[in-house]
């Protein structure tokens, strides 16, 4: 039975199931009664954070809010094996009131059907990213590309590294660009990456700062500075509380191999960190450097493992 709505035509979500069935509520709708399942995008909102056109796909946010994890289940699984099922994803846009708006008939990209993403906890800035998912919807043949919504980058093939703005020192978390507090310690990380910036570059260092989207993200990853001059990769940590110092250590993991040559990596605190953590720098070959009092820096290098 074909759907019988046009792309483009608009409707009240209680007319719409009674028609084609599914849920009245949620994002993702599937049908009992017939071989479709509804997809409802709302962009800019917290659900919708990552939905929109890229031009040749449509990114849709998995559902599930708070702080539980996403998983592929219930709807997620729905979207998932919605091939295997015979279904068909119907894609709609919301609206402040009770009207939607059909956007086309729409299935999984084959190659890479979803992205794994760093989805922020509801009313917890402060708390680490849950796990989320990016479902990557295809038109089916004849569904014209939607218009009037929201367009978002694409999700690239190949790692890119792209230097940003020295002065815009802070460093956007998923979910910043949308509105989310900073908060205490990220605040403390950004005024001590400016003053290191400041420090170096007082000695005519060569210092930059860069994103990475590594291949198959969605998300660009904060690079927090790189002193070309002495080819060192620097993370920053606001506090020397250890979940902190292993967000930094983990960044200069992570980010080392992405530049050529391979940098020396540095951790940069506002003080010397416990025994055990500056112990785990040494034993990594991660250089440690703090702001003293006075406003100077002082660095110990790996071999050394000063005990203080």
């Amino acid at each position: 039975m074909p759907f019988p709505l046009s792309p483009g035509s608009t409707t009240s979500r209680a007319d719409l199931h009674q028609l084609v069935g599914g849920r009245v509520q949620g994002r993702v709708s599937p049908s009992r009664t017939s071989p479709n399942i509804c997809l409802f995008t709302s962009p800019g909102t917290h659900d919708s954070q990552y939905d929109g056109w890229t031009g040749e796909s449509y990114h849709f946010q998995g559902e599930g809010t708070g702080d539980r994890e996403q998983a592929i289940k219930q709807g997620n699984r729905a979207i998932a094996e919605h091939v295997a099922d015979s279904r068909t994803l119907q894609l709609f846009s919301t609206a402040p009131g009770p009207a939607v708006r059909y956007l086309g008939a729409y299935r999984l990209d084959d190659d890479i059907p979803y992205v794994q993403v760093a989805l922020p906890v509801v009313g917890a800035p402060d708390q680490p990213h849950r796990n989320g998912y990016v479902f990557r919807l295809v038109p089916e043949d004849g569904t014209p590309a939607p218009t009037g919504v929201l367009t978002v980058d694409p999700l690239v093939s190949e790692t890119i590294v792209q230097e940003r703005d020295l002065d815009l020192l802070f460093r956007p978390r998923p979910g910043d660009e949308r509105g989310r507090d900073r908060t205490t310690i990220e605040e403390a990380a950004e005024q001590l990456l400016r003053n290191y910036s400041s420090h170096l570059r007082s000695l005519g260092h060569d210092v930059r700062r860069y994103t990475v989207t590594p291949a198959n993200e969605l998300t660009p990853l904060p690079v927090d500075l790189v002193d070309h001059s002495t080819n060192e990769l620097v993370a920053c940590a606001g506090s020397v509380a250890r979940i902190y110092v292993r967000a930094a250590f983990g960044e200069l993991i992570d980010m080392r191999r992405f530049f050529d040559p391979r940098p020396r990596r540095v951790m940069l605190l506002p003080s010397y960190p416990r025994t055990d953590l500056a112990d785990l720098c040494g034993r990594n070959d991660i250089t440690v450097v703090w702001q003293k009092r006075d406003g100077s820096f002082e660095r110990v290098e790996p071999a050394a493992r000063i005990r203080r």
